[in-house]
């Protein structure tokens, strides 16, 4: 997560679980994952720490992809070439995939909703 700091909340977790030095090297949400399965139950507080990393991580993959999209339209990319890159079943879907992604953006703005945001 080069440049990310990490969630002190989840890391105190991660740390405390079997095959910590594993969970430490993996992307948080990753570590999550793999620590959930072995732990049964998850504390309240990593849950919303938890609930925060995906929304934050939701955002920039919503902010990355139409950039994606509309930087290879421009170098001459076909909608069906996305579309089978990003794993959209059709190039119609392509095209209108900005679309939604920009609705999207605007729904889960921070200044619009506050509550996915609130740690």
């Amino acid at each position: 997560m080069s440049g990310e700091s990490r969630n002190p909340v989840i890391d105190d977790w991660l740390s405390d679980q079997h095959g910590a030095a594993v969970l430490m090297e993996t992307a948080p949400l990753t570590g999550l994952a793999m620590a959930s399965y072995r732990a049964g139950e998850v504390p309240d507080g990593v849950l919303g720490a938890w609930a925060l990393e995906i929304v934050r991580a939701r955002r920039i993959v919503n902010q990355s992809e139409p950039t994606f999209i509309r930087q290879a339209r421009e170098q001459g990319w076909s909608w069906q070439r996305i579309a089978d890159r990003l794993g959209l079943p059709t190039a119609e879907a392509a095209e209108a995939r900005c679309d939604e992604l920009d609705a999207e953006l605007a729904r889960t703005d921070p200044a619009t909703d506050t509550r996915p945001w609130q740690g």
